[in-house]
């Protein structure tokens, strides 16, 4: 803040200090600061973007708080069959038997117990791969074209990116912003690579004079009911706040379908723990009744 008072004691205006302060301030506030300077609405961009982190954050911890449940036991599962594995072996081979062979090729405890964590790291490894390469679009529009496909998963997944988006047009037009600008700003907005990769093609239509819901439209990813948002703001005249209708529905919806999905992944790890744990108990059971019905006879 010091050195932005001291940007703004040389004579630049608020957006240029913000801007020079080396990323301290996302694209999505320099554009809106900078729109608000220019159309003389600065208080009201302000007012938006502190409405809009606070919803933020409160999503975000209820999105949190919905699936920390269903994590915390399938995390404790994987965990307490790696523990399974690695005592279940010491004490075994520590009364003379042979450990339980989990996967079948022939190893000893710490054989069986190394393998699982290879296992256990690839497989989150590799989860966490997919989001971020999807995330940064190097697989293109494929995952997002299977996700929409998933039922609960795609809606939700496609609610909160035209949430973004409806509400970045809302306040980039409350601002004054030109439409090229604000349909750029928006769909970065969406952190969704399906709809960047769509922003070139929007700009040239907006560039040759097309509304936004012709412009928008064009690219054949959209659903109808967003188009049909856009284009009712453009007739009536209300883009703004019909954009700001948008985003609170669209938001409704994600959270709603959020909790749908948090009920079915908690009835999901239920049964993936309760999987897990019984092959675990039989596998035990079974190996030590053989092993001691063969000492018998």
């Amino acid at each position: 803040m010091r050195q932005l008072a001291g940007q703004l004691g040389d004579g630049r205006s608020l957006a240029e200090s913000m801007r020079s302060l080396n990323g301290t301030f996302p694209p999505l506030v320099l554009s809106i600061v900078r729109a608000g300077e220019a159309g003389g609405r600065l208080e009201e961009s302000f007012s938006k973007l502190a409405h809009h982190y606070e919803e933020l954050v409160r999503f975000r911890n209820r999105f949190l708080q919905a699936i920390a449940w269903p994590v915390f036991e399938l995390v404790a599962a994987v965990f307490i069959f790696g523990l399974l594995i690695a005592v279940m072996g010491w004490l075994l081979e520590s009364q003379g038997m042979k450990s339980i062979d989990w996967f079948g090729f022939g190893w000893d405890a710490a054989g069986n117990f190394r393998f699982y964590c290879f296992l256990v790291i690839v497989a989150f490894g590799t989860f966490a791969l997919l989001v971020f390469g999807t995330l940064q679009g190097w697989f293109g529009l494929l995952p997002m074209r299977i996700a929409r496909r998933i039922p609960l998963v795609g809606k939700t997944i496609e609610c909160l990116a035209l949430s973004r988006l409806a509400w970045s047009l809302s306040i980039a037009d409350h601002a004054g912003m030109n439409p090229v600008e604000a349909s750029r700003l928006a769909l970065e907005a969406t952190q969704n690579y399906y709809y960047q990769s769509q922003s070139k093609r929007i700009e040239v239509s907006l560039v040759q004079g097309h509304s936004y819901y012709r412009s928008f439209g064009e690219s054949d990813v959209f659903p109808e009911e967003f188009l049909t948002y856009i284009h009712t703001g453009e007739v009536a005249g209300q883009f703004a706040e019909t954009m700001e209708r948008a985003s609170n529905n669209l938001q409704a919806t994600a959270e709603q379908n959020l909790k749908a999905i948090s009920s079915i992944g908690f009835v999901m790890v239920i049964v993936f723990v309760g999987i897990l744990m019984g092959f675990a108990i039989i596998t035990t059971w079974t190996k030590i009744f053989n092993e001691t019905y063969r000492q018998l006879l």
